[in-house]
């Protein structure tokens, strides 16, 4: 199955793909659960910034060819989202349970200190050979995925966070940036979920941050949800007291959901460590917010 990014192999070292239903139109994937460290892939560092071009030089020997390296400028994140892949796993089962119908599901084995699949192929395997093939791989087989649904779909890229526990609430991304949600600019037309805005009536505020969005229906389980209907605005964390802080979405998010083309929408969702920890509590609980706005909008 060759796709953008190459082959989609059932070689579960570095990349874990599972084929769900034949009718099913959901799509899970996890980036940063792996805990795989293979001497052979070098670890990932931060890049070495060029102020002429404003481009990063993410080679492992930049710094050995004149360049030097800028945190600000060529970051690197390291640190795994533990757990996260046992929670998309559980999502995964509960949604099964539910419709009859089981999601696929692209997982990274990846540790992330060797490979982030959430970045630019140049970031993610910073030119290491073995890494780039796993990056291909993991991407080939969402590729793979997106093929084999059928109309619209919707992919979820689970996440977990923290850098800012003290907001302590589960951000739900659509390429939408703090500031604009913050200011009540809210864009369907660059949204990782353009193409549900577009065949539907609702707006772009009832799909992110009303009651019948993703975060509405897990708020009205009980949880602390952003945007939603309570905190529809990450900045109203900071008046109780909070970081409000919000992850708007990634690599992933912005490549595979709809804002440049298609039919197939993506949500990035970022979960507390503690929800994590009880993947058999959370999961299940989860699990059922997302089918409440999956028969909603993609029945």
């Amino acid at each position: 199955e060759i796709g953008v990014f190459g082959i989609c192999l059932r070689n579960k070292r570095y990349v874990e793909w599972i084929q769900g239903s034949p009718n099913t139109n959901v799509i899970i994937s996890a980036p940063h659960d792996g805990y795989r460290k293979p001497s052979k892939i070098p670890d990932r560092k931060v890049g070495c910034y060029d102020s002429t071009t404003g481009q990063c030089d993410w080679r492992h020997d930049c710094d050995t060819k004149g360049g030097v390296r800028v945190t600000g400028k060529c970051k690197v994140v390291l640190h795994a989202d533990l757990r996260s892949a046992d929670l998309a796993k559980a999502i995964r089962k509960e949604i099964t349970s539910l419709t009859g119908e089981t999601p696929h599901i692209i997982i990274s084995k990846l540790h992330r200190s060797k490979l982030d699949p959430n970045r630019d192929r140049e970031n993610a395997a910073q030119h290491d050979p073995i890494a780039e093939k796993a990056y291909d791989n993991f991407h080939g087989c969402i590729q793979k995925a997106h093929d084999l649904v059928k109309g619209p779909g919707l992919q979820f890229d689970i996440h977990g966070y923290r850098t800012h526990a003290v907001d302590n609430w589960i951000e739900f991304g659509y390429r939408i940036s703090t500031g604009d949600l913050n200011a009540d600019r809210l864009n369907a037309s660059i949204s990782s979920i353009r193409a549900l805005a577009g065949r539907t009536n609702a707006t772009i505020e009832e799909l992110i941050r009303g009651k019948t969005s993703v975060g509405g229906f897990a708020e009205a389980l009980g949880y602390r949800t952003v945007p939603s209907p309570r905190y529809p605005r990450p900045s109203i964390g900071k008046d109780e007291g909070r970081e409000g802080r919000y992850f708007r979405g990634g690599y992933i998010t912005q490549k595979w959901g709809s804002a440049e083309k298609g039919d197939i929408d993506c949500i990035q969702i970022e979960f507390p460590q503690w929800t994590r920890d009880k993947s058999e509590v959370h999961g299940p609980k989860f699990g059922q917010a997302i089918v409440k706005f999956l028969n909603k909008y993609y029945p």
